[in-house]
């Protein structure tokens, strides 16, 4: 696994954790951060982009707004081999 994902996949986790009782489907998301890191753009950071994430998935993350999803998070999906 590449640091960018691993980094990533951890600053998601710790955020996750704090905010364990704004995340719905915890499952769900969780399966969504493993796609995710497979997505990141190239220019993007692993700090940034968990940022992102967070501010999408998690309740209440970026303030009382949802955050709009970035283009790189459309239609994740994790490879298959």
């Amino acid at each position: 696994m590449s640091n960018k994902r691993s980094d990533f996949l951890w600053i998601v986790q710790m955020i996750m954790i704090k905010h364990k009782d704004s995340i719905v489907g915890w499952s769900g998301v969780a399966g969504d951060a493993v796609a995710a890191s497979y997505a990141i753009p190239i220019d993007r950071t692993a700090r940034d982009a968990a940022l992102d994430f967070c501010g999408v998935l998690v309740e209440g993350f970026d303030g009382d707004e949802k955050a709009p999803v970035p283009d790189w998070m459309v239609n994740l999906s994790e490879p298959t081999n």
